[in-house]
């Protein structure tokens, strides 16, 4: 009964998910700056419309280079600035378009993915579309598929890549050329939107190298002369951008990624990991922040984690199929990132995201042990019982979705800076924070202090362990960020004979500082002759 109204239900639900990533745009202003966008996304921003108003790619008002960003999505983010000619607030309905337009492409393909994968455990129609409708409402990966980053584009590209795969191990032997370059092409593609994505690309073309020497038996010879054109065609997409970043910044991963792994502990996100997949593998139940640092929780999402896919993998196993072999890569993959993120990276608020790739395997993975257990404990009317429970799963998710439209919900986290700084600094002046995502895209002359995107900054970073002589020697006369910025004045006291603070509000979040006076601080009469603008300091 239940799984026969399944399908509309789902439809139904998956066009309110889409209509939700349009909120922002019919409601307009604070919400089409605010809703979803997010920090990082703003630098991605800031820089595509550098690139559209003819500064390269920067960040600064165009005096800072930068590679601290994924070029597809940075480029495609271009298109609105071009068309608007850099207009901030009107190219952010095109911003929020793109991504959910990436989105929607992500549904059907999670739904594509999940039919070829499903159809072995069981044909019935409604299952594809329930795991792709519980990733496209789940309350987690929408926003992370609208948060003006590579997220969403990341996944199409991602599952893209792994469709096509599939399609060339169907066709063993008689797979034409055009399959394998089609392959080597959105290998490229996938590395372009996101930089590990080269995992993906390596477990594919391991996997596919074994099954041509195992299955096909095509030989060395055989096996090469399917690879190496594949191959090549994606090494040759993603060379510019790897040579761009090697001269221009003397490394192939961008800064960003050295940013983010400076001064970490080895390990020191491992414990996060099986709490991330446990999200993405139940969307509909986000684990609470006071939670995660849990080792019981830890602990007790792991084991759920690796049974659902140890079940998953060993079932599928046993159906035979290529597609067992495109879920290898796939797990691979996630192992990988998993390995690569949680061993040697830093960041761990951006887990979550950076997991959010492995969200179709995972929902898939739990969907198969799902009706494996309905099947074994319901008998005869199994598929009702998915059903329920799918309902269920996808009704919750819509719940929570309401969470970030409640009053007193929290914001953004970064406009009460950008509001500061708009209300107390001359567009002219300099102004320097750690975190200028958001703040750097409002206000234009803003300098960059993690080294996300200011390669000058990481190097400061790297050679000294802060930036404040860096600071000190700039022409920054405000820094303006979290309150916890205050704080440099007191902790370094050389550098509070620089800056003094003018505004702290632990309670918004917000810490001011300005370049003291020359005859007090000693500074550089060039370096702060934009200071003063009437501010009186204050607690």
């Amino acid at each position: 009964m239940f799984e026969r109204s399944l399908l509309p239900i789902l439809l139904l639900v998956a066009a309110l998910a889409f209509l939700y990533r349009l909120f922002p745009i019919v409601t307009g202003q604070p919400h089409l700056a605010q809703f979803f966008m997010t920090e990082d996304g703003y630098l991605m921003l800031t820089v595509a419309r550098n690139m559209a108003i003819g500064l390269g790619m920067s960040v600064s008002e165009g005096t800072v280079p930068t590679n601290g960003v994924q070029p597809l999505a940075t480029f495609l983010f271009t298109i609105p600035y071009l068309l608007t000619g850099g207009d901030k607030v009107t190219s952010l309905i095109g911003i929020h378009l793109i991504a959910a337009t990436a989105a929607l492409g992500g549904f059907f393909a999670v739904r594509a993915f999940a039919a070829r994968v499903l159809g072995q455990q069981d044909d019935h129609p409604a299952w594809p579309w329930l795991a792709a409708t519980l990733w496209f409402a789940g309350p987690l990966l929408l926003r992370h598929t609208m948060n003006a980053l590579e997220t969403g584009l990341y996944t199409l590209a991602a599952l893209l890549l792994l469709l096509q795969f599939a399609r060339v191990l169907d066709r063993g032997r008689d797979a034409g050329a055009g399959a394998g370059l089609l392959l080597g092409l959105l290998g490229g593609i996938t590395f372009l939107a996101r930089i590990d994505g080269a995992f993906l690309v390596t477990a594919i073309f391991a996997v596919w190298a074994l099954d041509c020497l195992i299955r096909q038996r095509t030989g060395f010879s055989g096996m090469l002369a399917r690879l190496v054109p594949p191959g090549l065609i994606s090494v040759a997409l993603a060379a510019p951008w790897l040579v761009y970043n090697k001269l221009s910044f003397g490394s192939i991963m961008p800064i960003s990624g050295w940013s983010q792994s400076l001064g970490i502990t080895f390990g020191q996100n491992l414990p996060l990991i099986p709490v991330k997949l446990f999200e993405h593998m139940f969307p509909m139940l986000p684990v609470p922040t006071r939670f995660e640092s849990s080792a019981v929780v830890s602990l007790a999402m792991a084991a759920v984690v690796l049974a659902v896919l140890l079940w998953f993998l060993a079932g599928l196993w046993r159906r035979g199929g290529t597609m067992r072999f495109v879920v290898a890569a796939y797990a691979l993959h996630g192992l990988a990132i998993a390995a690569y993120y949680g061993l040697n990276f830093g960041a761990p608020h951006f887990l979550s995201r950076y997991m959010s790739v492995l969200a179709p395997l995972l929902i898939v993975a739990a969907l198969w042990v799902a009706i494996d257990l309905a099947r074994r404990v319901v008998a005869g009317r199994w598929q009702g019982g998915v059903a329920v429970l799918g309902l269920g799963a996808v009704a919750l998710s819509v719940a929570l979705l309401a969470r970030p439209l409640l009053p007193g919900a929290e914001g953004q986290g970064h406009f009460q800076v950008v509001d500061w700084v708009r209300s107390n600094v001359p567009e002219e002046t300099w102004v320097g924070a750690v975190q200028t995502g958001t703040l750097g895209y409002w206000h234009d002359r803003t300098i960059n202090l993690d080294g996300k995107v200011n390669p000058d900054a990481l190097a400061a970073i790297r050679d000294e362990g802060n930036v404040l002589r860096y600071v000190a020697d700039s022409d920054i006369a405000f820094l303006a960020d979290w309150e916890g910025i205050a704080n440099w004045v007191t902790d370094y006291p050389e550098f509070g004979q620089v800056f003094e603070v003018v505004t702290h509000v632990p309670e918004a979040n917000l810490a001011v500082l300005r370049r003291r006076p020359a005859g007090e601080g000693g500074a550089s009469a060039a370096a702060q002759e934009d200071a003063a603008v009437g501010v009186a300091p204050q607690d």
